[in-house]
């Protein structure tokens, strides 16, 4: 899947469920959708696996659960529930009664990559990113990652892939 369709995917998300605020309120469209949120201990899981878990985007029927690590940061799981949502509308067939996406940290795989890109659209838009760039004398990731309610991180890897540079870029 091409960036700008994953973007376009955002954009109708976010005209839908009138997504104008940031930092992103996820509860809007987890609301809509009827997905629930719980935040589990995997340590069992990620021992038999051997990898660790950001999360788990579960589906029976009507019932719909993404499970967070609790043992992750906030903004950590702000970003999680963003990717299996990524998931949720790019993977998710519908005409499954049953589906399960794991997704591992550091994982690459073409669906795990997509899923990213739509968080990171979802929590860290474009449009929205430039503008409050643009606003800053010195930009660092720091300051809009505090704006976005996101991790320094995800903002320095959007940045960069926007082409923007910023202050402590590469340390």
């Amino acid at each position: 899947m091409l960036i700008n369709e994953i973007q376009n995917k955002v954009n109708e998300l976010r005209k839908q469920y009138s997504l104008n605020s940031i930092p992103v309120d996820l509860h809007k469209i987890l609301n809509a959708e009827n997905i629930t949120t719980v935040e589990e201990d995997f340590s069992e899981l990620e021992k038999k696996a051997k990898k660790t878990i950001s999360g788990i985007l579960l589906i029976r029927g009507d019932i719909k659960r993404i499970l967070i690590n609790a043992r992750d940061n906030e903004r950590r799981k702000i970003f999680t529930t963003a990717h299996e949502l990524g998931h949720y509308y790019l993977h998710y067939d519908k005409t499954k009664e049953q589906e399960v996406f794991i997704s591992f940290r550091g994982d690459s795989n073409a669906r795990e990559t997509e899923a990213n890109k739509f968080a990171a659209e979802l929590l860290l838009p474009t449009k929205e990113v430039e503008k409050e760039y643009k606003l800053m004398t010195f930009p660092t990731a720091s300051r809009l990652a505090d704006k976005f309610n996101v991790s320094e991180q995800a903002t320095s890897i959007k940045l960069e892939q926007m082409g923007l540079k910023y202050i402590g870029q590469g340390f």
